[in-house]
């Protein structure tokens, strides 16, 4: 039923004509469509999505994919040029810094305008906007010109007022990039809140915060979906995507690691399964891994202790500038903490092909997280971490049980803390 939804879309398009040359314009128009003078370009095709109400949505996709299309479609700034769209409710969207406020007026003249387009009275908006002069926190200039505004200025002025004409669907696209980080965090707790019931699009680069935030992601790519599902999920064949593009997956065996030299002993190495998700082009490929802590290998770490990551290698082919990295994720698969030779600084040698090598990381002591369990993933790459090609990134190729030293507050804590007390005369 069409009260589930918040928003529905079935064969959605968009076309724009692209031109040569202006007077190909001219000619178009005498034609009246018998001859085309113009190069269509679908931004978006095919589009079939079904958000229902309360969800909190993801949209991911490279530049250019057709991402802002489909929001500026959604919020009705743009009409499709073909299917059919259903929104159910009131929107508030951040499509691009200031959309919607005209620079001749002051902030205050665009809160009210705005909130009027949005078919908010005038004595509903003021009985909110010392709530929303208070959230955007600019002070005076708020009774200037916005045109006289920084972007930092015209983001919190434009958040403030979008998230607080109480919207039924909220679209955000990339615009919490701006401003400094005190605001991003007050947007982003402010976003948490009305996920709890609101309907949320969220339109963004960063998969970290996707993955935290979403129960569902649209990847598109070339102006259609091409894949959708849990966040965790997509955001990791995102991911390789972008590393690898469409190239064919590459079939691999997982050899059975052996010693690097006389008297190395590798049994405490785990074999890497040809189960765990993985990709990169196998130059150079992770056949086993470790994780030690206390001088055993039991997949248990308390924090504060010390502990060693440690990767068996494969260098089918020789690579220049080896980079090896590990990150460890929560069960919501968001970033606790990672590193990375080339952050570290480290460089290693070159890595000759048919030879096996032995990297570790050495940790002096494992964080305080929350107690529960933990993924560790790694990675080779070769390159710089500008530019790189990824020859090798296992996900979750470890489960991790941490054990707290102390309560932990935030993700982690540290336990190395003193506190130190002196009576004042």
């Amino acid at each position: 039923m069409s009260f589930d939804y918040a928003i529905r879309a079935k064969d959605l398009g968009k076309c724009y004509q692209i031109y040569r040359q202006p007077l190909d314009r001219l000619r178009q128009s005498f034609w009246r469509g018998k001859k085309k003078f113009y190069q269509e370009f679908w931004a978006l095709k095919d589009i079939t999505l079904n958000i229902g109400k309360g969800d909190t949505v993801g949209i991911i996709g490279s530049n250019g994919s057709g991402k802002s299309t489909l929001l500026q479609l959604i919020c009705g700034t743009l009409n499709p040029t073909e299917g059919y769209l259903e929104v159910y409710g009131r929107i508030a969207a951040l499509l691009e810094l200031g959309a919607g406020f005209n620079p001749e007026y002051t902030g205050r003249e665009n809160v009210y305008m705005n909130a009027a387009i949005m078919g908010i009275s005038r004595s509903e908006i003021e009985l909110r906007y010392d709530k929303i002069a208070a959230f955007a926190d600019i002070g005076s200039f708020i009774e200037q010109p916005v045109k006289t505004y920084s972007s930092g200025m015209y983001v919190r002025l434009a958040f403030a007022t979008a998230i607080n004409v109480s919207p039924d669907i909220l679209l955000v696209d990339e615009a919490l990039s701006v401003g400094d980080v005190r605001f991003q965090q007050k947007c982003m707790a402010k976003i948490r809140e009305f996920c709890q019931s609101g309907t949320v699009i969220f339109v963004t680069h960063d998969t970290t915060a996707v993955i935290e935030l979403c129960s569902r992601v649209f990847w598109i790519e070339s102006g259609k979906i091409r894949l959708e599902g849990m966040a965790k999920s997509v955001v990791e064949k995102y991911l390789q995507y972008m590393y690898e593009g469409d190239a064919k997956p590459h079939k691999s065996t997982i050899n059975t690691p052996r010693p690097l030299t006389d008297g190395f002993d590798t049994r405490e190495f785990r074999p890497v399964s040809k189960d765990i998700r993985q990709f990169g082009n196998h130059r150079v490929v992770i056949d086993a891994v470790r994780l030690r802590s206390r001088n055993i290998n039991t997949g248990v770490i308390y924090s504060g202790t010390a502990c060693e990551i440690g990767m068996l290698l494969h260098a089918r082919h020789g690579i220049a500038d080896p980079i090896l990295g590990f990150i460890v994720k929560d069960r919501l698969g968001r970033e606790v903490f990672g590193d990375n030779t080339s952050l570290m600084q480290a460089r290693l040698e070159p890595f000759s092909t048919g030879k096996k090598y032995i990297v570790t990381f050495q940790l002096d002591a494992w964080p305080n997280l929350f107690e529960g369990d933990y993924t560790l993933s790694l990675a080779v790459a070769d390159g710089t971490m500008d530019s790189h090609d990824q020859c090798h990134w296992l996900h979750d190729v470890l489960v991790i049980k941490s054990i707290p030293a102390r309560p932990a507050v935030g993700i982690f804590s540290i336990t190395g803390t003193k506190v130190a007390s002196v009576e004042m005369d």
